[in-house]
């Protein structure tokens, strides 16, 4: 008894596809903000009490608040896009739920029901956790420009108290 038919592959394949394409996407994106954010890390070792260094310390803060904040606006897009797929799931849990249950030419029970819906919605779930991954990285990069600040402020104070 073949579970899936052409209609049902069709659109598991079209899935995973998306979801390749996504995988890629989301490293390229981690990629790039590795690119941007790992030279900000430099200026934690720049002498502070040479006045000709204040203009990188600025700069670098400046960037560190520039990139909170269009990650921030990333994180806020991919959580949408999270929830839109989070409802598309459950509209085809819903269908797939309805099929077995009264569809299926054998009797389940809601714990067979359960698993061959889990089968049917392998690569959805593959595109929540791909999204919740790559928000989570944000989240990371965020707490890591957030500590750079913090760095960088405290270096300040502490040449500001030994007065150099």
């Amino acid at each position: 008894m073949n579970l899936y038919n052409q209609e049902e592959l069709d659109r598991i394949q079209k899935e995973k596809d998306k979801n390749d394409k996504l995988e890629e996407l989301f490293n390229d994106k981690r990629v790039e903000w590795n690119k941007l954010v790992e030279p900000l890390f430099k200026v934690l070792t720049v002498d502070l009490s040479n006045p000709t260094n204040s203009g990188q310390i600025m700069e670098v803060q400046s960037l560190a608040l520039s990139y909170r904040q269009q990650i921030n606006e990333n994180i806020n897009f991919f959580l949408n896009k999270r929830s839109k797929e989070t409802v598309r799931i459950k509209k085809i849990r819903q269908d797939k739920l309805v099929f077995y249950a009264i569809g299926f030419p054998v009797k389940t029970n809601g714990g067979q029901q359960s698993t061959l819906i889990d089968a049917h919605l392998g690569e959805n779930d593959r595109c929540i956790e791909l999204i919740e991954s790559y928000i989570e990285y944000l989240r990371d990069t965020v707490k890591n420009l957030e500590s750079i600040s913090y760095a960088i402020k405290n270096k300040i104070e502490l040449m500001n108290y030994l007065g150099r």
